[in-house]
């Protein structure tokens, strides 16, 4: 992949920066591997701060950043499937795109076909810009696996951007008709603030302003996504790691689901509707 993303930089006349390695793992946090895939921490470089393959090796997630002026997200992945295709990559039939966001930055995404030994092989890519850095995302499976690309979407869905460090205290902001947030910032999802409780009997707080405190102790940060009454959640590494989409189940909003595997378990039971953090209250809705 070396030549690979020499070619494509020298394609977008873009100068090279180098991103520190704690810059590349808080980014490469932002994408969780499918599970059961490995993370392949050793592809990492020249660009790529993450790859992800699945047990066949016929099927990959990767995340690269690509630093540099700013140029129209669609022209950048094009120019970035410009340089695939000379790469030899199977890129072959576009067969859509779609605009929309990654933490709430514009992103282009687009789904594409191709032919290579004789086997069909479908790509999903996508283009974002965060605080000057252009980011693209790149996956890939057989035609024929169903299972990888419900992954490979998965995990396209899991990308959210390294956020700065949140202050202890944010500004007031006057509660919404649903849900009180008190004193604290209130960024929505009010039906996911609170107390909960895992079936282990561990605790988690989720504030109103974006923070989550897990085991009383460690603290995280979570966000609204685009996709009504889901977030996107921090995880401990006691707690497996990375980041995860978590929901309720329709109509129930005493327990949390991962939204990606609603059947599996649930994750979190209701333990307080509302709530009092170092002094300061807050309610939560539909209770």
């Amino acid at each position: 992949m070396r030549t690979l993303t020499q070619n494509i930089l020298s394609a977008l006349f873009i100068t090279l920066i180098i991103i520190s390695s704690a810059n590349a793992d808080d980014v490469a946090k932002g994408i969780n591997c499918p599970p059961g895939w490995s993370d392949n921490q050793a592809a990492r470089g020249d660009n790529r701060v993450k790859q992800c393959i699945s047990p066949s090796l016929e099927s990959s997630v990767e995340l690269y950043v690509t630093p540099g002026k700013k140029i129209p997200l669609d022209k950048l992945l094009e120019n970035w499937i410009t340089a695939l295709r000379q790469q030899g990559f199977p890129l072959d039939k576009k067969v859509a795109e779609n605009k929309g966001n990654v933490s709430g930055a514009p992103a282009v995404f687009r789904e594409y076909k191709g032919k290579t030994n004789g086997k069909t092989v479908e790509s999903l890519l996508a283009a974002s810009r965060h605080n000057g850095i252009n980011y693209i995302f790149q996956g890939s499976y057989p035609d024929n696996d169903r299972e990888a690309e419900q992954l490979v979407r998965h995990s396209l869905n899991t990308w959210n951007f390294p956020e700065g460090n949140s202050k202890e205290d944010t500004p007031y902001d006057s509660p919404k008709n649903e849900g009180t947030s008190g004193s604290f910032k209130d960024i929505g999802s009010c039906w996911a603030w609170g107390l909960w409780k895992a079936p282990s009997g561990a605790s988690v707080v989720i504030l109103p302003d974006g923070r989550a405190i897990f085991d009383g102790s460690t603290l995280r940060h979570w966000r609204p996504t685009d996709k009504k009454d889901t977030i996107i959640m921090e995880i401990p590494g006691k707690w497996g790691g990375g980041s995860a989409m978590w929901t309720h189940p329709e109509g129930r909003y005493d327990v949390v689901i991962q939204e990606e595997f609603p059947e599996a378990r649930q994750i979190l039971f209701r333990e307080s509707w509302e709530y009092s953090f170092k002094g300061k209250t807050f309610k939560a809705c539909h209770h």
